[in-house]
């Protein structure tokens, strides 16, 4: 039996995961949250063998969480599911240390086969991404960290630099660094510019 949690911040997200995981007889849900920092607090007490969790999540994000989750529990697998069909992402989340990327457009199909892969600790992608990381090409984005890839998302989506610091728990002071960091390390003058480098490579 695999003893999974749900990690998502939407609340319907995770209703509909439920529902499409409840009738799996070697899946049983011990949990779903709505932050990475909650089910921290839970794996402190309980036994899991898998985690399902969203990439972009407020606060500590998927990567984030990922990375701060495996250090503590090791054996855990984590399968991280994103919007974003981009290869800088997923291989992020693999440096983090998840087990599996697939793309929300594909969970109806992938997502069951998925964890059971996941489980028995073997590497699991959406077939799009597969074909990104196999591809030789050296991405622009991966000069970037988590957190600056992470702020250059949400910076080209039109938000304002202080929500952007209220939602991933920084400063302003800290998320303007970033901002002027990652315009240092793309080489870009304009908010123009962050816009169509984060389209191009698929991050909006």
């Amino acid at each position: 039996m695999i003893k999974l949690i749900l990690v998502d911040d939407h609340d319907i997200v995770r209703a509909g995961l439920r529902r499409l995981l409840e009738n799996q007889k070697n899946i049983n849900i011990v949990g779903d949250f709505g932050s990475g920092e909650l089910a921290y607090q839970f794996l402190r007490e309980n036994t899991v063998d898998v985690i399902v969790m969203d990439l972009s999540m407020p606060g500590k994000g998927g990567i984030e969480s990922t990375r701060q989750i495996k250090k503590q529990f090791p054996k855990i697998n984590i399968l991280i599911l994103s919007m974003h069909d981009n290869s800088t992402m997923a291989k992020k989340v693999l440096d983090a240390g998840a087990t599996g990327y697939i793309l929300k457009n594909d969970i109806a199909d992938d997502l069951i086969n998925a964890i059971y892969s996941v489980s028995k600790s073997e590497a699991v992608f959406s077939e799009s991404i597969k074909k990104s990381l196999a591809s030789k090409s050296k991405n622009i984005l991966s000069s970037l960290n988590d957190k600056e890839l992470e702020i250059l998302k949400s910076l080209a989506k039109g938000n304002d630099l202080k929500i952007i610091a209220t939602d991933i728990n920084i400063s302003y002071k800290t998320a303007a660094n970033y901002q002027t960091s990652i315009k240092h390390k793309l080489e870009l003058k304009t908010s123009m510019d962050l816009f169509k480098i984060a389209k191009d490579n698929d991050l909006i």
